[in-house]
């Protein structure tokens, strides 16, 4: 018998577990890796995952600061009475210490009903309008716009000047220097009635 041959009689069995192990381990190398893809495939879904709750985590907190910021700012213009009913008892108050303060010598004027503003659409909430007409007697430009300006300042209302007209008057012997005729609208929201 051939030496060679008398060998690898001899460690046949040795050979076989040699190529059996081998072929375990291969297998198991090539499960290894596949559980390895298979995890960094999972933990690239839960990065993703964590991204976008992150992202939303994030846009959920900015949400959350604009709508503090808007209830503070509606807050703001509750506190300053643009919502709600009108007060005309506490503008012509307002008017009449305005006056009374700037030492003005006479203020006539006359609230027309509240109105609809045309074209307001604001959603669930209508803007309301009522106009004054305001006829003063000046001794000078600056009471007018002193006037105006503590009326926007002081009222529980939003006040916009449609239109002010001043004119010279022509009396000798008054100190009455001028005359000014204005619009001025006072406009309020009021919450929409359901129906």
């Amino acid at each position: 018998m051939n030496p060679v041959a008398q060998t690898l009689k001899r460690i046949r069995w040795n050979l076989l577990f040699f190529f059996a192990t081998a072929l375990i381990g291969a297998g198991m190398l090539y499960y290894s890796r596949t559980l390895l893809l298979d995890a960094q495939k999972v933990h690239k879904q839960a990065l993703s995952k964590r991204g976008e709750v992150q992202g939303k985590l994030a846009n959920a907190r900015n949400e959350e600061q604009e709508l503090l910021e808007k209830f503070s700012r509606y807050e703001g213009i509750v506190a300053r009475g643009y919502i709600g009913s009108e007060r005309r008892l506490d503008w012509i108050e307002q008017i009449r210490k305005i006056k009374t303060t700037r030492k003005l010598l006479d203020v006539i004027y006359e609230l027309e009903p509240q109105t609809v503003l045309d074209g307001s659409n604001a959603s669930g909430f209508d803007f309301m309008v009522s106009n004054m007409r305001l006829q003063m007697q000046l001794l000078h430009e600056e009471d007018l716009l002193f006037f105006l300006s503590d009326l926007r300042d002081s009222m529980r209302a939003y006040t916009s000047v449609k239109s002010c007209n001043v004119m010279r008057q022509t009396r000798t012997g008054s100190a009455v220097q001028l005359a000014a005729d204005c619009s001025i609208d006072w406009v309020t929201l009021r919450e929409r009635s359901p129906g």
